[in-house]
């Protein structure tokens, strides 16, 4: 039976922020917990999803807040600035709730949210797999890396590259076709291999589909679809959008972490030349620190604020404006990656050890390692922004298509 719960029972924006205050010190006390058990722990997935957290962005048709992107952008920055691993599980939910229940057939979301918000989705939308149609739907298989979250997940969200005779199917514009495909998180095989140098606590486990597996049309859709089946129009933004929106939220906040623990270490931090905080040199420092992460801040909320002034009114964003995004997207780990390196150093032997100050460092830097932080996208954002881009081309995930 379809047990999909009243919109009436999604919390609003500020049910959500109160209970992320309520939850800072269950989240920092498992943070150690995570990092060990390499995903978030049973306790803190539980407390997230009490909250109404991994829902914030899932429509309101489905039970979720249906949250507008600036709003959405400071509950996950909020949990980003309390642990980074945390803050990146969150907003991955953010993504793929939203994207998933926003964008999937009717027929195929009384499968897929046939529990409701008991439906957790994780997994991989780069396309590092492969389908080919069947009578009915697709048969798929694939390896793909990096399933954030999927430890906890009871459905999978997956990139496939469509194929025909052994070869990809080719768009209108030269591209290959991609598909986001849904499975149950049984029909997966997942490996034990989550050993990085940060953002332990994701539980970014590789998985596998050997063997082709059949998937019917209703549990995919074509990745760049912008066709919103439920909720508002700001969900025609599809994953372009939800992706860059998800990931500047975690550079935010842990980059303001970093900063807020220094701030405490060095107004208690002696050494042999007197108290940190105490030394012109390092004031100086601290405050070029604070006006670096505010004005990266306060570009990403400008645009995004833009962004969503344009979707509120339900008209389609422009080139400039989806560049825009991507570019802060971008800028804002640039940022913080100074940041962080600047607490880390500052930190000295405190930030040697594990511990919080280290692993801000830690996970920022693990975050920057993300495809969709690459040179060639922010290339195209600057073909865009001085009016250079091919005509005819649009922003998409990974660049002008």
């Amino acid at each position: 039976m379809d047990q999909t719960i009243t919109p009436s029972a999604a919390p609003g924006y500020g049910d959500l922020a109160q209970g992320v205050e309520g939850l800072s010190n269950l989240i920092s006390h498992e943070a150690d917990a995570a990092e060990k058990l390499r995903h978030m722990s049973d306790t803190t997935y539980a407390a997230l999803h009490e909250k109404g957290l991994v829902h914030m962005m899932t429509p309101r048709a489905l039970g979720g807040s249906e949250l507008a992107y600036s709003d959405g952008l400071s509950i996950a920055e909020s949990v980003s600035r309390i642990d980074g691993s945390t803050g990146w599980n969150v907003m991955v939910s953010g993504v793929q709730h939203g994207t998933c229940g926003s964008l999937i057939t009717e027929t195929g979301r009384k499968d897929v949210f046939a529990t409701g918000t008991d439906t957790n989705v994780a997994g991989q939308g780069i396309p590092r797999g492969f389908a080919r149609r069947v009578d009915g739907g697709y048969m798929i298989k694939g390896d793909w890396g990096y399933g954030s979250g999927i430890f906890h997940s009871n459905w999978v969200h997956s990139g496939c590259i469509l194929m025909e005779d052994g070869q990809p199917v080719m768009d209108k514009k030269g591209g290959p076709i991609v598909l986001i495909t849904y499975v149950p998180r049984d029909a997966i095989e997942l490996k034990d291999n989550w050993d990085v140098i940060g953002l332990r606590g994701t539980g970014s486990f590789d998985y596998s589909i050997a063997e082709e597996l059949f998937v019917p049309n209703e549990l995919t859709y074509l990745y760049s679809k912008n066709d919103v089946e439920r909720g508002g129009y700001h969900y025609s933004l599809g994953i372009v959008g939800f992706t860059a929106w998800g990931h500047t939220s975690f550079a935010l906040g842990v980059g303001r972490h970093a900063l807020d623990m220094l701030a405490v270490l060095a107004r208690a931090k002696a050494g042999p030349f007197g108290i940190l905080a105490d030394s012109s040199s390092f004031q100086e420092k601290y405050a070029q620190a604070e006006a670096q992460y505010r004005a990266a801040r306060a570009l990403v909320y400008s645009v995004w604020n833009d962004l969503d002034e344009t979707l509120l009114n339900e008209e389609p964003p422009t080139n400039e404006q989806i560049a825009l995004i991507k570019l802060a997207f971008r800028y804002s780990h640039d940022v913080m990656s100074e940041i962080t390196t600047f607490a880390y150093k500052g930190g000295g032997g405190v930030a040697l050890r594990t511990g919080p100050l280290q692993r801000a460092y830690r996970d920022l830097h693990a975050g920057l390692q993300h495809v969709l932080l690459s040179d060639q996208i922010v290339q195209d954002c600057g073909k865009v922004l001085m009016g250079h881009a091919p005509e005819g081309a649009t922003m998409q995930l990974l660049g002008l298509h």
